[in-house]
């Protein structure tokens, strides 16, 4: 999991979910990102499907089967083979025009940070973890004892078991020191415990030993012979790159990533990578627990053990899934409420272009199949989602212009952001006070007062409007519709398509005012799952007279947090 936790989600674990208090203290500084540059970016070379040989049919039932998967919430789907791009659909209202988040599959580029590093001579798996770590660092007593067995190989494949991990971030600024006075939870090499805090310490490890950092080093041996130009990387609070989240890349430029492993290190005829670090990467290093679902774990990529498939993930749905064998790669953008690998994507995937499935050497062209492909790529859509549900019906739209305040702390911790996206950037809202409706025929907008700051989105009415939303120095991309509902609601649905993230906000008349109620996807299941799994969410958790955790308990907290009903007065 790659969660630094924000104001809102440090209340969660401080009072019930609670959306009072100041935890400023608490919270290490938001991330400054810069806007999307969507620009025209150099993508691997375009093709037929049949030109390499791989049935245009086939392609467009494996989208149709993706759209008809409830629990699937994809957003953008690239097919490659043989370094050529076969098709690219973009789920509405979504484009791969634009850079997305990486979340986790970021590590297996700290990973590649690594690698080069390896073949430089500088590094080695074997190599005790105290023993690399930046000249000058303060190593304290007990991370004598208690990481002295621990080597750069327990790193890579998160076998630490170190107990500071990614939310205890939130609560110090100095994530190095933080790790080394961690305890530890079992004898490192001993078992497999996901902990995004070791790919961090990789990159610090990288930082001291290369003398800049991961995304440096990267873009000069890496990307830049690659052609990717556009990506960025969060940092730490001390200046050092995440390592285990925080990237933002077009889904294109992963592909090059991707068909460099293919290469096996080479890309037009120079060597980037040596074929070996690939090797051992993409190889089963250890087996996982079956939560994270049906790959095993190599050097920061998730792979198979009969080495058929291998995989770069962050989680809800950000990936780049490779199939060796016959050179297939599949690059996807999606909201998935899942961590790791067990949503159906990953199946319905590995069915179609797994283990038999073997593209012919030569196919003839297939007119109908292609022309049937290629218009359906611009404008697939998820048969559960709101645009198909609610797009077609023309219900009226309800009358709800006017200015509209909270009471009380009913509006303390609610955003335009999604919680979830607050807790994973520590980008934070500052609560609503005051929200205004204006209509105007087929178009709208909603303007929320948060703390002392406007933020106002555009919407459609049944049609996406784009446009941007402003926090701190942050401009993040919206595209928003809203669709009328049989019962007299206006539900609001914004996305963010740089992200995973959805707002729903659905508005309706009560008594002298309005009614608003304040959703997300990844959301209420998502956490849900992570509260039960968690030995801090249990504590949280647990009822006060019970001492116990019950399902109905964790469903009437967490539906607190993430899907509240807040009843506003109009001022005008």
């Amino acid at each position: 999991m790659d969660l630094s936790f924000s104001k809102n989600t440090v209340h969660v674990f401080t009072s019930w979910f609670g959306r009072s208090g100041n935890v400023d203290s608490l919270v290490s500084e938001p991330v400054r990102r810069p806007p999307c540059p969507c620009v025209k970016i150099k993508t691997l070379p375009p093709a037929d499907p049949e030109d390499e040989g791989v049935e245009s049919a086939r392609i467009l039932k494996y989208y149709e089967r993706l759209s008809r998967e409830p629990s699937i919430k994809v957003q953008t789907v690239i097919v490659a083979r043989n370094g050529r791009i076969l098709s690219r659909a973009h789920f509405y209202p979504y484009t791969t025009d634009i850079w997305h988040v990486s979340h986790s599959l970021a590590k297996s580029l700290t990973g590649l940070a690594v690698g080069l590093l390896y073949d430089d001579g500088l590094i080695s798996p074997d190599d005790k973890f105290l023993d690399v770590l930046p000249k000058g660092t303060q190593i304290p007593p007990t991370a004598r004892i208690n990481h002295k067995n621990t080597t750069v190989h327990h790193l890579l494949t998160m076998q630490t078991g170190v107990f500071f991990n990614e939310a205890g971030a939130v609560t110090d600024t100095d994530w190095v020191r933080a790790y080394l006075e961690s305890a530890v939870k079992f004898r490192p090499g001993t078992s497999f415990e996901y902990n995004s805090m070791n790919t961090y310490m990789l990159a610090a490890i990288v930082r001291g030993i290369a003398g800049k950092g991961v995304l440096d080093l990267l873009r000069e041996r890496v990307f830049e012979p690659l052609g990717i130009e556009h990506i960025y990387w969060e940092k730490c609070p001390k200046g050092i790159e995440k390592g285990g989240w925080g990237v933002y890349y077009y889904p294109d430029d992963i592909l090059k990533i991707g068909q460099l492993y293919l290469n096996g290190g080479v890309w037009e005829g120079k060597r980037i990578i040596s074929e070996k670090w690939i090797h051992e990467s993409t190889k089963k290093q250890i087996g996982t627990p079956d939560e994270t679902g049906i790959y095993d774990y190599g050097y920061q990529v998730w792979c198979k053990e009969d080495r058929s498939t291998f995989l770069f993930n962050g989680m809800f749905g950000q990936n780049l899934i490779v199939f060796p064998k016959t050179k297939i790669m599949i690059a996807t953008t999606a909201g998935i409420d899942e961590t790791f690998q067990n949503s159906a994507l990953y199946t319905i995937t590995e069915r179609y272009f797994g283990t038999p499935y073997r593209p012919r050497a030569h196919m003839e062209k297939d007119p109908s199949s292609l022309e049937a492909l290629r218009a359906a790529e611009p404008s697939m859509m998820m048969k559960n989602s709101d645009a198909f549900i609610y797009g077609g019906t023309d219900y009226p739209v309800p009358a709800l212009d006017g200015e509209y305040e909270t009471a009380g702390n009913d509006g303390a911790g609610l955003s335009i952001l999604p919680e979830l996206y607050q807790a994973v950037h520590n980008c934070f809202a500052e609560g609503l006070k005051r929200l205004t409706v204006r209509l105007d025929g087929d178009t709208g907008q909603i303007t929320t007062l948060e703390g002392e700051t406007p933020h106002t989105v555009s919407f459609g009415i049944r049609k996406q409007v784009t446009g941007c939303v402003k926090y701190g120095a942050e401009q993040i991309l919206t595209s928003s519709a809203a669709y009328p509902t049989e019962d007299g609601k206006l539900k609001i649905v914004i996305t963010f398509p740089e992200l995973p993230n959805v707002r729903y906000l659905t508005l309706w008349r009560q008594d002298d005012g309005l009614a608003a109620k304040w959703e997300e996807s990844p959301g209420y299941d998502f956490m849900y799952r992570m509260m039960d799994r968690s030995f801090l969410g249990k504590l949280v958790l647990a009822d006060r007279k019970t001492k116990a955790v019950d399902a109905e308990f964790i469903t009437r907290r967490v539906k607190y947090f993430l899907q509240p009903t807040v009843k506003m007065k109009k001022v005008r």
